[in-house]
């Protein structure tokens, strides 16, 4: 884990520790003092200068977007911004040149952002499989066993939200390649907490919404379009901002951006930005291995003590499947929602989700603080 030294250095950009011990960043993460007293400093700009410090703006976009490439492993050239996850999986879904036939596979303990957009497909032909979880888990060789010759794409998630479940992405990219489909990942409930390298995992397209792990605000998020895979995906949504010679507003020129900036139809979400650049500086202010070190290790005391009073531990814990989430239930999971309200009560913030009760520590998080969870509970 992080020393203490480390962790009152990383507690301090988040005020929010010394009021309660905040276990819910699956949910929505706080955002860092940092990243709100930028979007407050850009909307001040505005309201005094207008946009006459504009080339200012452009600058940080450009740093986000490096920052947005380093955390993922892309590269600058592969990274857009959108709104949120469903917006940057929709833009794969729509994308995409569907053949009646086509077949996408997702798990059945998907979040809806992961969902809907391939539900929305079968006004096309497109057939969406759905594998039944087992324990808790949606495996590469369940994922195996429903890929046929019509399969066209899986999309899963990293992490799964509703029982911390971790994908294992490089075996799942290494099967795409072997078999001739492509992969797309819904990150949004690991980038910031988990190492996330799209490269070396095979991942052809990834989304991630910026307000949970990021701890960015909402309406940010980040796209990843391998460069080898933007021409396979239409533009639905074109803009000012889709094409090359996009500030040469009065010559009218349909040449796509060559970039997955093409995939930004219109004016960015400046404020939003210029909050998620604070917000990666700090989450990444130790390294993400160190997020992850610090972490696990979190939720391993938390399932050991849990285990040691009577508590069901439900989150997969076996070897490479340990993530940043936990759910467990209360002996009688009858009680699971009076168990909530109780911690609530103490200041302590979880949440029910799904069969259980879902701790998701992040790493301005401490050993003592989930012993503060144990004396409650």
């Amino acid at each position: 884990m992080f020393s203490p030294v480390e962790s009152e250095t990383i507690r301090r950009n988040f005020p929010i520790c010394s009021e309660y011990i905040f276990l819910s960043s699956a949910a929505l993460a706080p955002m860092p003092t940092k990243t709100r007293d930028a979007v407050s400093a850009f909307a001040s700009d505005v309201c005094d200068n207008a946009y006459l410090n504009m080339e200012n703006w452009k600058n940080t976009v450009a740093k986000t977007r490096s920052a947005a490439a380093s955390i993922t492993g892309g590269g600058v050239e592969e990274i857009a911004f959108i709104k949120n996850t469903s917006d940057g999986v929709s833009i794969v879904a729509e994308g995409l040149k569907w053949r009646e036939g086509d077949e996408v596979i997702i798990g059945d303990i998907e979040f809806p952002s992961n969902v809907y957009p391939w539900l929305n497909l079968k006004r096309k032909g497109v057939t969406v499989r759905v594998v039944k979880s087992r324990d808790g888990r949606v495996t590469p060789d369940m994922i195996a066993e429903a890929v046929t010759g019509k399969t066209r794409i899986v999309a899963i998630s990293s992490v799964q939200y509703i029982t911390g479940y971790r994908a294992d992405l490089a075996a799942l990219g290494q099967m795409a390649r072997d078999k001739g489909f492509l992969l797309c990942v819904d990150a949004i409930q690991s980038l910031g907490a988990l190492p996330m390298d799209v490269k070396s995992f095979g991942i052809d397209f990834l989304a991630c919404g910026g307000h949970k792990w990021l701890c960015a605000p909402e309406g940010i998020g980040i796209f990843y379009c391998a460069k080898e895979r933007m021409e396979l995906l239409d533009v639905t949504r074109a803009g000012w901002h889709t094409v090359k010679d996009c500030y040469n507003f009065g010559h009218i020129d349909f040449t796509l951006q060559p970039t997955a900036e093409r995939f930004e139809e219109g004016t960015p979400n400046m404020m939003g930005i210029h909050g998620l650049k604070e917000s990666l500086a700090t989450v990444t202010m130790m390294g993400v291995e160190r997020n992850e070190e610090h972490i696990l290790a979190l939720n391993r005391l938390l399932g050991e003590r849990l285990t040691a009073k009577g508590f069901n531990v439900l989150s997969p814990i076996g070897r490479g499947e340990r993530s940043n989430i936990l759910i467990f239930t209360a002996k009688d999971p009858r009680d699971n929602g009076a168990l909530v309200k109780k911690l609530h009560a103490a200041k302590i913030m979880v949440m029910e989700r799904g069969a259980g009760i879902r701790v998701a520590p992040h790493f301005f998080n401490t050993a003592e603080e989930i012993e503060k969870l144990m004396e409650i509970l």
